[in-house]
């Protein structure tokens, strides 16, 4: 049995998976004289949505080389170590298809919390936020710190190729893909113009979007909620997703807004698919404002939908919350920041605009925009984390609360954190249903992202600590909105398929072996109160076939010094470094 001959993207940005597998057992044994290890006595869950079965799966040279039931009369392969599963499921190890751990993930505590919940990919560079390409360093790094705060100038690149190479050399412990934020790409041809981009920029655009997608980029986001990617014509959008549809990538969209004009947004999106041609996801949909609970998300499914049936393919992504969390920019009207956060910082000495910026914050509305606070009040909105020392105090606290201790206003307390934080605070708010996340996590359509923002310190959201076991517990176990099988094919094959990654997420011969097993108590800890609680009862994690997790629980090496087999994900090939591929030196 030969394993994996060849694996490459093609046009269509798809893996060419080329195996050779023998039907004969005997000739397979005689290939494979002995495995590096061998699961036994699992439950295994493949991926694709079929029934769990009682089986073992062998593992050679970071590769999944043997698959076989327990009712199977074939004689097992040697194995150098095997594992005892006693019953617990075995899983493809699981994909988080949103996240912005651009830079978390190379610092221990963000990665292993991902680790912990048996995610063993991660997809980066979403809602138009990414750490390349730059033209000005300077404004993208500045974009780029108002979602993540403080951002050393060592993590931020030029390039896909740049930061790959960077990747490479640091080492991390899932694998990564990347997509190229829409906010840097803009940045690096007309900073914070507030208009629509003219033939020669949309051409600049596509020129360094091209070069990205070469190195390896597996598409580009759009953050239509957010400057400057707000600024966006449709022209510009379908531009970007014509050049994304030529190598077969991916086009994610934050669409413009998810409160009232929710449907609106989606068809918006839809259109630029359908002109592009580009395949796209739709990211973290929901409804957010009680005033649009339950009138807005059937309809927005439906048009996604009928948009497949047209022959588009979309589909979307969502976490396991009621909240959502951003940059606290996100709470002030889109024009506020239109010129850049220094011309903001300049335009508020004037009391004039400051009175006008206090009513559109509280109770306005611009295009793509109303008013958080009218929509759900600031008591529902939750200071997350700040970087400035003085305002720590304030972590965990919602707005009202906060400011009463201070003896200021809301706004008042808002415009002190944006002013003297720099426009770094991250905030949580409370504004979803749960009966249109029901809607959402039942839908085929529907694949499972964290959305997590990890920060130093705080009270970070806990999505970033428990979203896939939640997933587990509250849609499967509890609400039994989707079975186990489909849960899993929504972590797994499903994600790793959308953004054409064709050699995970499946328990197949030859696919790499990326690997979770938990048993029926897999339940996540964190919650908001103590948003860094890890999930219980996972009993074993391997990325390229490196466990990375043992059977308690436990992160082999410590948290301290953890192994770090992931490697980068790349759209034309899967690069695979000697140094990505061993264990750091402890």
């Amino acid at each position: 049995m030969s394993i994996l001959k060849s694996l490459r993207w093609s046009q269509s940005g798809i893996f060419f998976l080329t195996l050779f597998i023998s039907t004969f057992p005997m000739a397979l044994q005689q290939t494979i004289p002995e495995l590096d290890f061998l699961i036994t006595n699992a439950k295994i869950i493949d991926g694709t949505g079929s029934p769990w079965f009682l089986g073992s799966v062998g593992v050679l040279n970071g590769t999944i080389a043997f698959i076989q039931p327990n009712s199977s009369s074939i004689t097992p392969i040697p194995s150098k170590l095997v594992i005892s599963a006693d019953g617990s499921y075995l899983t493809p190890g699981f994909f988080d298809s949103h996240t912005h751990d651009d830079i978390g993930i190379l610092e221990n505590g963000p990665a292993i919390a991902k680790i912990l919940q048996g995610v063993t990919t991660i997809v980066t560079g979403n809602c138009g936020f990414s750490t390349y390409p730059f033209g000005s360093l300077e404004r993208v790094k500045e974009h780029l710190e108002s979602l993540l705060g403080e951002v050393d100038d060592r993590n931020m690149y030029d390039s896909f190729g740049a930061m790959q190479t960077s990747f490479i050399t640091q080492g991390h412990m899932p694998n990564v893909v990347s997509l190229v934020g829409h906010g840097p790409l803009r940045l690096s041809v007309m900073e914070f113009a507030n208009r629509e981009a003219n033939e020669t920029e949309i051409e600049t655009m596509c020129e360094i979007l091209e070069e990205q997608l070469v190195q390896g980029a597996a598409g580009i986001s759009l953050g239509l909620m957010y400057s400057p990617s707000n600024y966006a014509s449709h022209a510009e959008m379908v531009a970007l997703g014509k050049v994304v549809s030529k190598y077969g990538r991916l086009l994610a969209a934050h669409i413009r807004t998810y409160e009232g004009g929710l449907v609106e947004s989606v068809e918006e999106f839809v259109g630029v698919l359908r002109e592009s041609g580009a395949r796209g996801l739709l990211s973290h949909l929901q409804t957010a404002g009680k005033p649009y609970w339950g009138t807005r998300m059937t309809r927005a499914l439906e048009v996604l939908e009928i948009a497949r049936e047209e022959g588009i393919d979309v589909a979307v992504d969502m976490y396991p919350y009621l909240a959502g969390s951003s940059t606290i920019l996100q709470i002030l009207p889109p024009s506020a920041m239109q010129e850049g956060f220094d011309e903001f910082l300049l335009k508020i000495e004037n009391p004039t605009y400051v009175n006008s910026l206090r009513e559109l914050t509280e109770n306005g509305q611009e295009p793509g925009w109303e008013s958080k606070v009218k929509l759900i009040g600031w008591e529902n909105i939750t200071v997350g984390s700040v970087d400035e020392p003085n305002l720590k105090r304030f972590e965990g606290m919602n707005v009202t609360a906060a400011a009463r201790e201070i003896g200021l206003q809301e706004f008042d307390f808002v415009l002190l954190l944006v002013v003297e934080d720099l426009g770094r605070t991250n905030v949580i708010m409370f504004q979803q249903s749960q009966d249109d996340q029901n809607l959402v996590f039942g839908s085929r359509l529907q694949m499972v992202g964290s959305d997590s923002i990890p920060r130093s310190g705080g009270k970070p959201h806990p999505r970033g600590y428990g979203t896939f076991p939640r997933v587990l517990k509250n849609y499967v176990r509890e609400s039994r909105i989707i079975s186990l099988e489909e849960g899993v094919r929504k972590m797994t094959s499903m994600t790793a398929h959308r953004f054409g990654v064709l050699n995970r997420g499946i328990i197949r011969n030859g696919m790499a072996a990326d690997l979770v097993m938990f048993d029926d108590n897999f339940e996540d800890g964190a919650t908001f109160e103590d948003p860094t609680k890890e999930p219980t009862q996972i009993h074993g994690v391997w990325i390229n076939g490196e466990m990375v997790v043992d059977q308690n629980g436990m992160i082999i090496g410590g948290n301290s010094n953890p192994l770090k087999p992931g490697i980068v994900l790349a759209g034309d090939e899967i690069r695979l470094s000697k140094s990505a591929n061993k264990p750091k030196s402890r």
